[in-house]
């Protein structure tokens, strides 16, 4: 210890270098952690440069002792939590958004950089940005190299990430994508060789640690509109987000059931208390007076435009059995919903004033994660209800949205486990039994994708010859396994 401490200390100064064990407590675990079960890093550190973070990695190396890097650390998955010790690399202060290029519409922004921060700046550009449902205090590249995660991602290519510069063991400093050229800028993924951007997306830390990254942003239209509409089950749902995507009458949808409405009311109240409608024992059903479900609808572009895609997207509705709830009317009936949803897909932001809320009230769990094919998607969500049923405590609910022109469609069906996770501690272990074998199974039966990676080898190994081939490039890397190990990919 007192030797990795001495090499860390040529590269960083001290008060960037922390084995205090206070400090170490507070890397130990995320919201995903089960109790008793944190884990213990060795020592801390803060670079704020691509030299620094090189330097910890060579060291890292030397001493062979893991490495977990962590943009902002508003984990909630157990993703960066440094499970085999070693080293934790906090990024936050590599906080800078280094170019922002409105003419080729791309910007370059290092990790510790939030979503509010980097949505405010676009904003005064006249941009905006893929926002996923993290907290604002969240990192955009961070978010964005787990799965084009926003829901943007609708009618826009699905990957946000153009270009990255990645920091690995053996390889050194890699740039990919049109910024491997030094003059050409980071605009393009693709040139005239093979794309490497994507190898490091969806690695989740395992081969190096990106300290850039280019990202696509998105131009405001003369009008931007919320459009509502309500369901009262899904598969009319996904047909309507499939025609209105397809048929580029909107550049986002997704729905959300009546539950996942009443949290967003809960958020925007800043309540501590879940509402008694939420904890019924039938889901499926909602209470009296509220839809099943309702699906939230970007609107972008020249008013004229707009207003004629408006109309558009309400027949579309109508045709299949759905109704257009008014703005007015919903900021009436449902003030929490409206302001949330509209923060979110037209004002760009991240509404989470009641974030601190949903944690006092417990604990809301990720759950099932999962993309498929449309109609798949429907007899997933059929599945999982006759599993929620039998297995979940209420309040449990769901959203779906489309991704890469609908070409597939991305189901969260989430527990909300309620009290103190002391007294739910076998109730969420019974959880994470049921959550090991699902995502397999749902792969067998309806060739469902685990949407992001959960810790599961079998899993990866039902890749076959790719996998084999990605050890391979692993090994190239990162002969060692210093990078985040804890995942267990390889």
């Amino acid at each position: 210890m007192n030797n990795l401490v001495r090499a860390l200390s040529s590269v960083l100064p001290g008060d960037r270098i922390s084995h205090d064990e206070a400090v170490l407590a507070g890397y130990g675990a995320d919201s995903a952690t089960p109790p008793g079960s944190m884990a213990r890093p060795s020592v801390v550190v803060l670079p704020s440069t691509v030299e620094e973070v090189l330097h910890i990695v060579e060291i890292a190396d030397r001493f062979r002792i893991p490495v977990t890097p962590q943009s902002r650390s508003s984990n909630i998955a157990g993703m960066a939590v440094p499970v085999q010790g070693g080293i934790v690399v906090d990024l936050r202060l590599m906080d800078k958004i280094l170019e922002v290029n409105t003419d080729a519409a791309y910007a370059v922004i290092e990790p510790g950089v939030t979503f509010h921060q980097f949505a405010r700046v676009l904003r005064e550009e006249g941009f905006f940005c893929h926002l996923p449902t993290a907290a604002g205090g969240s990192s955009p590249l961070g978010n964005y190299l787990m799965r084009p995660s926003g829901n943007y991602a609708a009618k826009w290519d699905p990957d946000p990430i153009t270009s990255l510069e990645v920091v690995t063991p053996r390889r050194g400093i890699i740039k990919t994508g049109s910024a491997s050229f030094e003059t050409a800028g980071w605009r393009s993924r693709y040139h005239c060789f093979p794309d490497l951007t994507g190898l490091f997306t969806c690695s989740y830390g395992t081969l190096g640690i990106v300290t850039k990254g280019a990202v696509k942003i998105f131009e405001r239209g003369e009008e931007e509109r919320l459009l509502l509409t309500t369901f009262d089950n899904l598969p009319p749902a996904i047909e309507y987000m499939k025609r209105i995507i397809r048929g580029n009458l909107a550049e986002s949808v997704t729905f959300w059931t009546w539950g996942w409405n009443m949290f967003h009311e809960m958020m925007r109240s800043k309540s501590e208390q879940i509402p008694e409608a939420m904890l019924k024992p039938d889901q499926m059903t909602p209470p009296p007076g509220i839809p099943f479900g309702i699906a939230s609808a970007r609107l972008n572009g020249y008013r004229e435009v707009v207003q004629a895609q408006e109309r558009a997207c309400i027949r579309i509705a109508r045709d299949l059995g759905g109704n257009h709830l008014e703005n007015q009317e919903a900021s009436e009936r449902y003030p929490g919903c409206y302001g949330y949803l509209h923060d979110y897909f037209v004002e760009g932001v991240h509404p989470k004033p009641g974030e601190e809320s949903q944690i006092r009230a417990g604990l809301h769990l990720a759950g099932c994660l999962i993309s498929a094919e449309p109609s798949k998607v429907i007899e997933i969500e059929r599945y999982m209800r006759a599993i929620a049923e039998k297995e979940f405590k209420p309040p449990y609910f769901y959203r779906v949205l489309p991704y890469s022109h609908a070409r597939e469609f991305f189901l969260a069906f989430v527990v909300y486990v309620t009290g103190s996770l002391i007294e739910e501690r076998e109730y969420v272990q019974h959880l994470k039994g049921i959550y090991g074998n699902l995502y397999r199974e749902l792969l067998r039966r309806f060739g469902g994708v685990m949407f992001r990676y959960r810790k599961d080898p079998m899993f990866f190994g039902l890749t076959g010859t790719y996998g084999s081939l990605l050890r391979d490039i692993k090994g190239l890397l990162d002969p060692n396994n210093i990078m985040n190990p804890g995942m267990l990919m390889f």
